[in-house]
C-alpha cells in the first residue's frame, strides 16, 4: 500500500467499534469489509475483494489476503492443538475483548475459559 500508516494516530475503537474511516488507516473500511467478508466467506466476497483491490492495489489485496488468512490459520491450529491458555492470558484477553467490544464477534467463544469471564460464568 503506497500510503504510510502514522501508528501514533491509530484509533482502534473506530476500526473495530465503527466504520474505520476515524481510524486512521488507509483503507480502513474496506480492509474492515474484506476481513469480515474473508473470515465469514460471505456471498459478497468477491465485490469486495475487488472493490479493495481497486483501492490499494493487486499487490495490497493479496497483503490483505495473506494477512487474514494467516491470523484466521493461527486461530485454527491454536483451536485444534488444545493449547491451554493460562489465567493470566484470559484475563488479558477478556478486558481487551471488552475495551475493544470485540466479545461481539463469534471468535471470542472460541476459548471456553474467555466466553465464561465474558459471560460472567
Amino acid at each position: 500500500m503506497p500510503d504510510k500508516i502514522s501508528w501514533v494516530h491509530l484509533d482502534l475503537n473506530n476500526a473495530i467499534n465503527g466504520s474505520g474511516a476515524q481510524s486512521g488507516v488507509p483503507h480502513a473500511e474496506s480492509l474492515i469489509a474484506f476481513t469480515e467478508s474473508a473470515n465469514r466467506q460471505t456471498s459478497n466476497l468477491p465485490e469486495v475483494r475487488k472493490q479493495l483491490g481497486e483501492e490499494v492495489g493487486t499487490e495490497g489485496m493479496i497483503d490483505a489476503a495473506i494477512t487474514v488468512s494467516i491470523f484466521r490459520s493461527l486461530n485454527i491450529a491454536a483451536d485444534c492443538s488444545g493449547i491451554r491458555v493460562d489465567d493470566d492470558w484470559v484475563t488479558i484477553a477478556v478486558e481487551l475483548a471488552r475495551l475493544t467490544h470485540a466479545d461481539r464477534f463469534t471468535t471470542a467463544e472460541n476459548s471456553t475459559a474467555v466466553k465464561d469471564r465474558i459471560k460472567g460464568t
